[in-house]
C-alpha cells in the first residue's frame, strides 16, 4: 500500500462519516471513538504518515502528494497545537455530522440507511461519554454553541423516533453542559498560529496587508452601494430558486461561460425534516465522488428562506451554477484529488467569483441584483478583517458582532450565530474575497498572455480542471497550461 493510501485509510477510519459523505458505503456502519485516546491516536498516525509522504516520490502523483501533506499540516496546526477540542464541546456537532452523512445519501437502499442510522443512534450515548475527557477548560460562548447544537440534534433524534435510552443519555449530557464552570469568550488560535496556517494554506498575502485592503474595499464598496433598490418578495421560495437554479445553468451553458460535467444532476428539494434543525435557511449538499450518482442538492426550508428575488438569485449563482455545483461535480484527474485538494481558497473563492463572472455577463440588469452583488461583496470583505482579528485574539466577540450588524446590515441574532462560526473556522472567512481577488489576478494575467486567444471557456476549464487546489498554486499550474498551448 503507497503512502497515500495509507494517509486515505487512516482518515476514513478515524472519520468514518466523512467516508459516507463521499459515497463509500463500507464505513456507514462505523463511528468515531471521541476520547483522548482516539484523538491522540489520530494525531500520532497523521504525524508518522506525514513523514512517509514527504520521503515518498511519485512524480506521477506530484500534486495529490503535495495537497495531502499540506492537509496533514493543517490539521495538525489545528488538533494539535490550537486544540480548540480543549475548549469547545465537539459531540454535538460529531454525532450530527454522524447522521447527516447517512441521511443525505439517496444512492443506497433504504435497508442499508437505516441499519446504519441504528448503528451509529446506537453509539451516541457512548460517543457523548467518551467525549467529556476532551474537555479541559471549557469556554462559554462554545459552550452555547454546543448547547445550541444539541438542541438541533434532539429535534433530529425525535424525528428519527431513537429509542428512549439514547434520549436519556442526551439530557444527561445537556445537564453536564449547562453545569460546566466555563471561562468567558472563546480560544483564539493566536497570531502566530495563524500565520503558519495561512503560511501552509498557500495565502500569498501577510494579515497586516490583507486587513488594510479588506478595510479600503469596505469603504469603497459602502459608497457605491448607496440605498437598496426595490426588489421582488416571492410567495413561494423552492420555486423561486427553481427558477433561478434554471435561468443561471441556461446562462452558463449559451454564454460558454464555464465546462459542466457531462453526467452532472442538481435537485432543488425541501429540507427534509431531521435536517431542518441544521439549515434554517437553504443549503446546497454536493454529489458525493465515488457514487454512481453525480446529483448534487438544494436543500430549501420555506418558513426561513430568504424572500426576495434578487437575494435568492445570487445565492442560487453562488450555490450552484457556475458556483459550488458547477465546481463539485466534474470529474478530477486522479481520485486523489477528491480526497487531499480542499483549499478554501478556491472552493469559496470560485463561488464568490462566479456572483461577479454572471453579473458582468448580463445575466440580469435589475438594480437590486446589482445591489445584492455588491452586498455580498461588502460582508466577504467585511469577514476578511473579522477572521484576522478573531483568530488572532486582536478583536473580541462583540466588536465582530457589532462590525456585521452596523456595516453589513445583519440582525443581531444571525450576527451572533455567524461571529460564533468565525471563531471555530480560521482562515476560512478571509478566503472567499481573497480568493476571487486571486482568480481575476489570474484571469487578467492569462489574458494579457493569451492576447486574442483568450476566451472565458478556456480559462475557466484549465482553473477547475485540478480539483480544489490553493489558488497560488493553481496559478502556477493555469500559467504552465496555456504556456503548452502556444
Amino acid at each position: 500500500m503507497n503512502p497515500l493510501d495509507k494517509v486515505i485509510i487512516s482518515h476514513f477510519n478515524y472519520f468514518p462519516h466523512y467516508a459516507s459523505y463521499l459515497g463509500l458505503s463500507q464505513y456507514d456502519l462505523l463511528y468515531p471513538k471521541l476520547n483522548l485516546e482516539w484523538l491522540e491516536g489520530y494525531v500520532d498516525a497523521s504525524e508518522s504518515l506525514l513523514g512517509e509522504l514527504e520521503e515518498w516520490d511519485e512524480p506521477s502523483l506530484e500534486i495529490d502528494v503535495s495537497e495531502a501533506i499540506r492537509s496533514i499540516r493543517v490539521e495538525l496546526i489545528e488538533l494539535a497545537f490550537w486544540r480548540p477540542w480543549k475548549s469547545y464541546p465537539i459531540a454535538p456537532s460529531v454525532v450530527t455530522e454522524l447522521l447527516l452523512s447517512i441521511l443525505l445519501r439517496k444512492d443506497v437502499p433504504e435497508r442499508h440507511k437505516s441499519e446504519a442510522l441504528a448503528s451509529r443512534i446506537r453509539a451516541i450515548p457512548e460517543i457523548l461519554e467518551n467525549s467529556k475527557e476532551l474537555l479541559e477548560k471549557p469556554r462559554d460562548l462554545w459552550v452555547k454553541l454546543a448547547l445550541a447544537e444539541l438542541e438541533g440534534l434532539k429535534l433530529t433524534l425525535l424525528e428519527l423516533s431513537v429509542p428512549q435510552s439514547v434520549l436519556a443519555k442526551v439530557s444527561e449530557y445537556e445537564k453536564w453542559l449547562g453545569s460546566l464552570e466555563a471561562d468567558e469568550g472563546f480560544e483564539p488560535m493566536g497570531e502566530t498560529l495563524f500565520n503558519e496556517l495561512l503560511g501552509v494554506r498557500n495565502i500569498g498575502m501577510g494579515i497586516g496587508v490583507l486587513e488594510s485592503l479588506a478595510r479600503r474595499k469596505v469603504a469603497e464598496l459602502k459608497e457605491e452601494l448607496g440605498e437598496m433598490p426595490k426588489g421582488r418578495e416571492v410567495e413561494d421560495p423552492k420555486a423561486a430558486y427553481q427558477e433561478a437554479v434554471a435561468l443561471a445553468r441556461s446562462f452558463v451553458i449559451e454564454r460558454k461561460l464555464a465546462p459542466l460535467a457531462p453526467d452532472e444532476q442538481l435537485s432543488v428539494e425541501d429540507t427534509p425534516k431531521p435536517l431542518i434543525p441544521t439549515i434554517p435557511f437553504a443549503a446546497y449538499n454536493p454529489p458525493s465522488p465515488f457514487s454512481f450518482l453525480n446529483m448534487g442538492y438544494l436543500f430549501v426550508t420555506p418558513r426561513g428562506a430568504k424572500k426576495d428575488y434578487y437575494e435568492i438569485l445570487n445565492t442560487a449563482v453562488h450555490e450552484t451554477y457556475p458556483g459550488h455545483h458547477l465546481q463539485l461535480s466534474l470529474h478530477l484527474p486522479t481520485k486523489y484529488r477528491y480526497l487531499v485538494a480542499n483549499a478554501t481558497d478556491f472552493i469559496e473563492g470560485w463561488a464568490h467569483y462566479s456572483e461577479w463572472l454572471m453579473y458582468e455577463n448580463g445575466f440580469e440588469d435589475h438594480p437590486r441584483y446589482k445591489w445584492e452583488v455588491l452586498k455580498d461583496a461588502l460582508w466577504r470583505w467585511v469577514r476578511v478583517y473579522l477572521d484576522i482579528g478573531l483568530s488572532t485574539g486582536k478583536m473580541g466577540f462583540d466588536e465582530a458582532v457589532k462590525e456585521l450588524v452596523e456595516v453589513v446590515g445583519m440582525d443581531e441574532g444571525s450576527a451572533k450565530a455567524e461571529v460564533l462560526r468565525y471563531t471555530l473556522t480560521p482562515g476560512y472567512q478571509l478566503s472567499y474575497a481573497y480568493g476571487k481577488m486571486r482568480i481575476l489576478e489570474i484571469r487578467e494575467k492569462v489574458k494579457e498572455y493569451m492576447g486574442s486567444k483568450f476566451n472565458l471557456y478556456d480559462f475557466h476549464e484549465k482553473l477547475l480542471s485540478e480539483g480544489a487546489l490553493p489558488v497560488d498554486v493553481l496559478e502556477k499550474v493555469v500559467v504552465s497550461k496555456v504556456e503548452g498551448t502556444l
